[in-house]
């Protein structure tokens, strides 16, 4: 992997965390670039050790430090993939791995931009890749061969674990685990605003909620019981807890999960219609 020139196109939130990570894992920056909306952020970069260059300083930085790349990672917007691949058309070689990190985006959508690179892989990460705990899902595209596979697996080794599914299940995985972060953190907020309502301060409040979160995570990855076990260890028949989950199934909870994993992927389906 240390040997691989790996160019992010475009740097939001996600760009960063896999460029990050990938840093943190030690990746030489000699062998990272990267462009950037603004010469801020590209500054920033700079001072990392990765070549970066802001797009409001040189308009065809896409293709600059795509070219001799051996991955490019597609950090942009969804409705800018196929304008950003548009760029890179015949500009990076043939057998480079091209990698969309862009939500609802189809591997047809990006074949159909870039007919004469085989290797194009879809993928979905999530933000703890910037402290090497990310989940990320990659799908191939049809032509795409197995070396280049093992080499998007690689990268985004290098910052966490990776499944590698079939494209039909990708925007599933992105509601679960690329949204993942998000529907833990509304747990926690809303979890510490009960809290601070039965008059405990904001300090106490997120002691107790994240502290609990934390031990409990530990708790589950340091033994061989299953999720379910350790609910049941704590929940006594006829106690409180056992109210708790009652409510919870009461409320079906399940089910409302369900349907924001629905909302996601039909969000999902919309995005990759707009963008054919």
């Amino acid at each position: 992997m240390d040997n691989l020139r790996v160019s992010f196109i475009g740097t939001g939130s996600m760009g960063s965390a896999v460029l990050k990570g990938l840093l943190a894992a030690g990746h030489p920056p000699a062998q990272i670039s990267a462009t950037t909306k603004s010469s801020l952020s590209a500054s920033a970069l700079r001072q990392l050790g990765v070549s970066a260059m802001a797009l409001e300083e040189s308009a065809d930085a896409n293709s600059l430090l795509a070219g001799d790349a051996d991955l490019i990672v597609l950090g942009v917007k969804p409705y800018q993939i196929v304008e950003t691949l548009a760029e890179l058309k015949g500009e990076i070689a043939n057998n480079a791995v091209v990698i969309s990190m862009a939500a609802g985006v189809s591997l047809e959508t990006m074949a159909a931009s870039l007919p004469d690179n085989p290797n194009l892989v879809r993928s979905m990460p999530n933000t703890p890749a910037l402290v090497g705990k990310g989940v990320t899902g990659i799908s191939a595209g049809v032509n795409c061969s197995r070396e280049a596979m093992l080499a998007a697996g690689e990268l985004f080794a290098s910052v966490g674990a990776v499944i590698e599914i079939p494209e039909s299940q990708i925007n599933a995985l992105s509601a679960i685990s690329g949204s993942g972060p998000a529907w833990v953190y509304y747990f926690i907020e809303q979890w510490e605003a009960i809290a601070i309502d039965k008059g405990f301060t904001k300090e106490q409040a997120e002691m107790m909620v994240r502290g609990t979160f934390d031990g409990a995570l530990d708790l589950l990855a340091n033994g061989d019981s299953e999720p379910s076990e350790l609910r049941q260890n704590v929940t006594s028949p006829g106690g409180t807890t056992a109210k708790i989950i009652e409510t919870f199934d009461q409320a079906k909870l399940k089910s409302i999960f369900e349907a924001g994993l629905l909302a996601a992927v039909k969000r999902a389906e919309e995005i990759a219609s707009s963008t054919q």
